[in-house]
Protein backbone atom coordinates (compact mmCIF):
# COMPACT_ATOMS: atom_id res chain seq x y z
CA UNK A 1 0.00 0.00 0.00
CA UNK A 2 2.91 2.33 0.74
CA UNK A 3 4.24 1.89 -2.81
CA UNK A 4 0.82 2.78 -4.25
CA UNK A 5 0.65 6.06 -2.32
CA UNK A 6 4.16 7.00 -3.39
CA UNK A 7 3.36 6.34 -7.03
CA UNK A 8 0.09 8.27 -6.88
CA UNK A 9 1.77 11.25 -5.22
CA UNK A 10 4.39 11.32 -7.99
CA UNK A 11 1.64 11.25 -10.62
CA UNK A 12 -0.25 14.01 -8.82
CA UNK A 13 2.88 16.17 -8.73
CA UNK A 14 3.37 15.52 -12.46
CA UNK A 15 -0.25 16.49 -13.16
CA UNK A 16 -0.10 19.79 -11.26
CA UNK A 17 3.38 20.49 -12.61
CA UNK A 18 2.00 20.28 -16.15
CA UNK A 19 -0.82 22.67 -15.32
CA UNK A 20 1.46 25.22 -13.64
CA UNK A 21 4.07 24.93 -16.37
CA UNK A 22 1.59 25.65 -19.14
CA UNK A 23 0.09 28.60 -17.24
CA UNK A 24 3.53 30.07 -16.56
CA UNK A 25 4.55 29.63 -20.20
CA UNK A 26 1.39 31.29 -21.54
CA UNK A 27 1.69 34.21 -19.12
CA UNK A 28 5.34 34.68 -20.06
CA UNK A 29 4.52 34.73 -23.77
CA UNK A 30 1.68 37.22 -23.25
CA UNK A 31 3.92 39.48 -21.16
CA UNK A 32 6.71 39.29 -23.74
CA UNK A 33 4.35 40.22 -26.57
CA UNK A 34 2.93 43.12 -24.55
CA UNK A 35 6.42 44.40 -23.72
CA UNK A 36 7.36 44.28 -27.40
CA UNK A 37 4.18 46.16 -28.34
CA UNK A 38 4.92 48.66 -25.56
CA UNK A 39 8.43 49.25 -26.91
CA UNK A 40 7.10 49.77 -30.44
CA UNK A 41 3.97 51.82 -29.77
CA UNK A 42 4.37 53.21 -26.26
CA UNK A 43 1.13 51.76 -24.87
CA UNK A 44 1.10 48.91 -22.36
CA UNK A 45 -2.22 47.04 -22.34
CA UNK A 46 -1.79 44.07 -20.00
CA UNK A 47 -5.13 43.98 -18.18
CA UNK A 48 -6.44 41.83 -15.37
CA UNK A 49 -9.10 40.34 -17.64
CA UNK A 50 -6.45 39.21 -20.10
CA UNK A 51 -4.47 37.54 -17.32
CA UNK A 52 -7.52 35.67 -16.04
CA UNK A 53 -8.39 34.54 -19.58
CA UNK A 54 -4.84 33.27 -20.11
CA UNK A 55 -4.94 31.41 -16.78
CA UNK A 56 -8.23 29.73 -17.74
CA UNK A 57 -6.89 28.65 -21.13
CA UNK A 58 -3.69 27.43 -19.47
CA UNK A 59 -5.68 25.39 -16.95
CA UNK A 60 -7.63 23.63 -19.70
CA UNK A 61 -4.59 22.86 -21.83
CA UNK A 62 -2.48 21.96 -18.79
CA UNK A 63 -5.16 19.60 -17.50
CA UNK A 64 -5.33 17.83 -20.85
CA UNK A 65 -1.54 17.58 -21.05
CA UNK A 66 -1.26 16.37 -17.46
CA UNK A 67 -3.97 13.76 -17.97
CA UNK A 68 -2.19 12.42 -21.05
CA UNK A 69 1.14 12.22 -19.20
CA UNK A 70 -0.41 10.51 -16.16
CA UNK A 71 -2.29 8.04 -18.34
CA UNK A 72 0.87 7.28 -20.30
CA UNK A 73 2.76 6.69 -17.05
CA UNK A 74 0.03 4.41 -15.71
CA UNK A 75 0.04 2.39 -18.96
CA UNK A 76 3.85 2.22 -18.75
CA UNK A 77 4.42 3.57 -22.24
CA UNK A 78 8.05 4.02 -23.22
CA UNK A 79 9.33 7.57 -23.14
CA UNK A 80 7.14 8.74 -20.27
Amino acid sequence: MKHFHGKMSKLLILFFGCILGIIFTFLSIALLVDVLVWMLTGSFDFKKGDVIKIIKIGCVIGTFTGAVFVTARLCKLKGF
